[in-house]
């Protein structure tokens, strides 16, 4: 069977669902409490703590497939200076194939959202100050090469002994 044939009928609510079990399992994995947060909060996917609860961080979760992009929107993003002290953060999560462990990429909600909102104005100026095809789109692509330095990133949490 092939790959294409496997992801047939794979819903981008599973994909998304299995990128946060797979970040709450890595998270218990290395020692953290973990756990999916079952309310309607925006922006937040699951919360996690060490393990004498002194330090509890909220996470957005990002999963694809396949291909080298997340899907985001430009909705939030804004410069944005570093945060010494931040709580929250994207988990970024390519599930990648079914004979492939899943890979990931954690960073924090400052950095991303600065980052989002510098790509987007440099779409903007190659496009006379305006999108290309819908001014009225809110959607923002996140290629993997802009998270490079983030990938494996968990230490960056610390809620880690």
């Amino acid at each position: 069977m092939s790959k294409e044939q496997k992801l047939r009928g794979i819903s981008n609510q599973q994909v998304g669902r299995a990128g946060e079990y797979f970040v709450v399992a890595e998270l218990n994995k290395r020692g953290a409490f973990a756990v999916p947060f079952a309310g309607n909060m925006p922006k937040i996917d699951l919360i996690a703590c060490n393990s004498d609860e002194s330090r509890t961080v909220y996470i957005q979760v990002k999963t694809k497939r396949g291909g080298k992009t997340w899907h985001s929107s430009i909705i939030g993003s804004e410069p944005t200076s570093p945060k010494p002290d931040e709580l929250n953060f994207w988990a970024f999560v390519d599930l990648g194939s079914f004979d492939e462990h899943p890979r990931f990429w954690i960073v924090p909600d400052w950095w991303i959202k600065n980052d989002i909102y510098m790509a987007h104005q440099a779409y903007l100026q190659k496009h006379g100050g305006q999108r290309a095809s819908n001014s009225n789109s809110n959607h923002h692509a996140i290629d993997e090469k802009r998270l490079d330095e983030w990938l494996g990133r968990w230490d960056i949490l610390g809620i880690f002994e």
